[in-house]
């Protein structure tokens, strides 16, 4: 039996995923069944005009899918009409962490097995950032993006179909088009947490914010948060980039975002003999599992990553459309 398949030089989708939908087409319509063998590599290359590692990739994607197999000098063969077509989603972060797993894995869990999800780091990059988009966008059926920069984005995202397009953890204001979100408002969740935390932030003299940059993203709402807090409780405050110049000293409480920050104040209180809540207050940014043991118990300000990935996967799954807000929250410990 000849097969008829279907390959547009002018579409925008990749030659080889053509070819993949175009088999998969055929064992739905039952043109191809369970056993029948597919056209050779080489009648596919000479009969439609597509490169032979075209078709080398396409045969791939359907091997690695579970849909044919190869047999020793035989060729390829149907081995399972249970055609799922998968989503291919392109997961951009800015790097990997903690709580970074623990969303991933949350939308992974949440999203189930029929979607495909490839991930890519941008590393705080802008270059980096617009070239992974650009070099992808008539490869995947989903985009997922976190635009951890403090500079305006909204030109270089906006070559994804807003039907395709959820953006994560930070809002780009600037985009105009209709899309999904689910992001943190970093100025009023800080605000509303350190007001929360404000009976134990009294206990202290100096409450000092690190806004350390090194490989750290940090919205520029955090600070604007930080600043209405403490204009408006009347708490001695000042923000400094390091540890070493914020300088800490009994009374004071550090605000920490770097784990790195955390660790080196940990540290420092450890070979001064402070004790962490009552000669020195430590609240640190992001839940994590460590956080919940180290030093007794290291109080935070944190998003519901588990949340965030639970809405995400289900904003794609049932094409919902608009801005949510995910939920924040203050959870304190021995540190503070």
């Amino acid at each position: 039996m000849t097969l008829k398949i279907k390959i547009d030089s002018d579409s925008s989708i990749p030659k080889y995923e053509q070819l993949v939908n175009e088999i998969i087409r055929h064992i739905r319509a039952k043109r191809l069944l369970l056993e029948d063998k597919l056209p050779s590599i080489n009648d596919v290359c000479d009969n439609y005009d597509v490169s032979r590692d075209t078709v080398v990739i396409a045969y791939n994607e359907l091997k690695s899918r579970g849909i044919i197999s190869p047999r020793h000098g035989k060729g390829f063969y149907v081995s399972s009409t249970s055609i799922r077509s998968k989503l291919k989603i392109f997961l951009l972060f800015d790097v990997m962490n903690s709580y970074k797993e623990e969303l991933f894995r949350s939308f992974v869990n949440s999203l189930g097995p029929n979607y495909q999800i490839d991930i890519f780091f941008h590393y705080y990059n802008l270059k980096v950032f617009e070239q992974l988009i650009n070099n992808n966008i008539n490869k995947y059926g989903h985009f997922v993006i976190m635009p951890h920069f403090n500079e305006d984005v909204s030109k270089i995202v906006k070559v994804i179909p807003a039907a395709k397009l959820l953006i994560i953890d930070k809002d780009i204001e600037l985009l105009s088009e209709e899309y999904a979100a689910i992001y943190q408002d970093f100025k009023t969740d800080i605000y509303e947490t350190l007001t929360e935390a404000k009976p134990l932030l009294k206990k202290y003299i100096n409450l000092k914010f690190i806004t350390n940059h090194n490989f750290q993203f940090i919205p520029d709402g955090m600070e604007k948060g930080f600043y209405k807090f403490c204009r408006e409780s009347g708490i001695k405050h000042k923000v400094y980039e390091s540890i070493s110049k914020a300088n800490p000293e009994k009374g004071d409480v550090l605000f920490v975002v770097s784990e790195h920050d955390l660790i080196d104040i940990l540290k420092l209180a450890q070979e001064k003999n402070w004790e962490l809540g009552q000669d020195i207050g430590v609240l640190s940014y992001d839940e994590t599992p460590l956080k919940q043991i180290l030093a007794g118990g290291i109080s935070v300000i944190s998003t519901d990553f588990r949340k965030m990935g639970e809405t995400a996967a289900n904003m794609i799954k049932n094409k919902i459309f608009g801005k949510v807000k995910n939920p924040h929250l203050l959870i304190t410990r021995k540190s503070l």
